[in-house]
């Protein structure tokens, strides 16, 4: 993942795998995706910690819950909006 716009396709691609029951194979992948976003919009963009940190507690609570449409939705419109280039 090496720019913005893959990072984003890749997020909107899980987002859509968890809408179709992939979820078991996602769930692998979810922890290093959530660490690559606090990592380029926490350390890159310089996003408030806080509000990335909310997100990624929102992303885990519904994992947890299996609420995958919940979980896609945050990933597709919450977390892939983040900004994560520098400014």
């Amino acid at each position: 993942m090496s720019n913005t716009t893959e990072l984003s396709q890749s997020l909107i691609a899980m987002a859509q795998g968890f809408r179709g029951g992939n979820h078991i194979a996602l769930g692998t992948e979810l922890p290093d995706v959530l660490a690559l976003i606090v990592d380029r919009t926490v350390n890159v963009a310089h996003t408030s910690p806080e509000t990335v940190h909310a997100l990624i507690q929102k992303c885990l609570f519904s994992f947890e819950h299996a609420d995958w449409l919940g979980l896609a939705d945050i990933l597709e419109y919450e977390v892939a909006a983040l900004p994560i280039e520098k400014h």
